[in-house]
């Protein structure tokens, strides 16, 4: 854990400059210098890793200052005769990339991963979204590592985040195989409990694992007499994935109970499951939404009913192509002249159809329209006592579904992104990007209206949603 970690950086630091401090008085006494001393411990580590007959499970924390983001387990094989290491993620069930690692000193011993691993450098290149990246690191300080309990203490140069190293058991394709199986299918939103008679509730990102847990202190009764509850402190921190549950990258602290890891029930039927800290003494029930679906269930084709006041309307052939797994689905046909991305929400099991730039058929491209005006699907707030337009990107609407696995259909319900009006409809706007947000040229986006809609740029109340194929 981190205190672990923290102080075996430490005894590492206070050594070597206890060394330092030596070698200007006691040269000889040591037979080698500094430079030939760093060599044979480096050499040693590399072969120590490649001696590996498996190879390396690593536990990669990544993250900005923020913490948003936890850690991934990556299978790492290494091959000290050419330099090179196989990478494989937890996030890809067979996706393997080779590249190039060094030992080498850049102030201490360093392990760097120096050519490009789409694994190992992900979480730390910039991309559109994350123009620092992600708080990934592919270049570690090396804290230390002991021969006899297989394990190598690494410390991000960029991020100061502390990875370990750990052999397996197995060839690295089949321990990647099988977290990924585990990372897929741990998908608990929220889970319930009590420590020393006090109550706990929390929230469970399984997209960025980050593991919330809420000190709740009663405030009195309802009128039924049922305690009722508000949250007096909230504690969060980062997971890993292991073959018995989760590991946190920092003790849990909750009512006094300090939890290091908790072991987890992997039989997800649609009812409670259960984490478990034996050593603290400590149980969760958590919690899966009844109306819960796999990602699967939503590739096919639909029909989209909208409007109000006694008129209805239908889009009919809208076809959800798969975008990025797990992730997004691509919406095709609910305008000729573009197509959409709904996002899969894995905590609800749900799709959402939030506000962005529309894409070019077929194409990742947004449509741009001279130069800086760029298409938007605007959530609108269309009712009696509202009508506002919103250019926030957690904005939207999610589907809820009636229960039918041969006849699925889903009512449209807004996503929770606001608390201050509730999102019935959409809008498709130009949006002038030379411009502030609030300064969009709506009028002109009829030139890209939805399908079956007359021609309008308006898609107003969104009903149902019925699977016909």
């Amino acid at each position: 854990m981190k205190i672990r970690r923290i102080l075996a950086s430490c005894l590492v630091g206070l050594a070597a400059l206890g060394a330092q401090s030596c070698l200007k008085s006691y040269v000889d006494y040591f037979g080698e210098s500094a430079a030939e001393r760093l060599t044979g411990y480096l050499s040693d580590l590399d072969e120590m890793l490649s001696g590996e007959q498996y190879g390396w499970r690593m536990e990669y924390f990544v993250g900005n200052e923020d913490g948003d983001f936890g850690g991934i387990n990556v299978a790492l094989r290494f091959d000290s005769e050419k330099g090179e290491v196989t990478a494989m993620s937890e996030e890809d069930k067979t996706a393997a990339y080779t590249s190039l690692y060094v030992l080498t000193s850049d102030s201490g011993p360093v392990l760097s991963f120096d050519t490009y691993n789409p694994v190992l450098h992900k979480y730390g290149t910039a991309s559109a979204d994350y123009y620092e990246g992600r708080g990934g690191d592919y270049q570690f300080f090396i804290i230390g590592y002991d021969k006899e309990q297989k394990v190598v203490h690494l410390k991000g140069k960029r991020n100061g985040k502390f990875c370990d190293l750990y052999p397996i058991n197995e060839p690295i394709e089949q321990f990647n195989e099988k977290m990924y199986n585990i990372n897929r299918n741990f998908y608990v939103g929220s889970f319930e409990g009590e420590i020393d008679g006090q109550k706990v509730t929390g929230d469970i990102d399984v997209r960025n694992h980050q593991f919330t847990a809420y000190e709740m202190e009663a405030f009195g009764t309802d009128k039924d007499g049922n305690p009722q509850y508000d949250i007096a402190n909230t504690v969060t921190v980062p997971y890993i994935l292991t073959e018995k549950g989760l590991s946190f990258y920092e003790p849990l602290e909750v009512f006094g109970k300090s939890i290091e890891s908790m072991d987890f029930n992997f039989n997800l039927a649609q009812s409670d499951t259960t984490f478990r800290a034996p050593d603290a003494g400590v149980t969760f029930k958590g919690r899966i939404p009844s109306d819960w679906l796999p990602y699967e269930f939503f590739e096919g084709t639909y029909s989209l009913t909208y409007g109000s006041f006694g008129s209805t309307s239908t889009i009919s052939n809208i076809v959800l192509v798969p975008q990025e797994k797990g992730v997004s689905y691509r919406v095709k046909n609910l305008g000729k002249q573009f197509d959409l991305l709904m996002e899969y929400n894995i905590r609800t099991g749900r799709l959402e159809l939030r506000y962005q730039a529309v894409l070019q058929p077929d194409s990742d491209e947004v449509i741009v329209e001279d130069d800086h005006l760029i298409v938007v699907l605007l959530p609108w707030a269309l009712g009696p006592d509202s009508g506002g337009l919103w250019m926030n990107p957690d904005l939207g609407m999610m589907t809820v579904w009636n229960g039918s696995e041969t006849n699925p259909s889903f009512d449209w319900k807004e996503n929770g992104g606001s608390r201050k009006f509730e999102t019935t409809s959409f809008l498709l706007y130009y949006y002038d990007t030379d411009e502030t947000a609030d300064s969009p040229y709506y009028d002109g986006a009829e030139k890209y209206s939805f399908a079956g809609n007359g021609g309008s740029y308006q898609l107003p109340y969104l009903k149902t949603f019925r699977k016909t194929k």
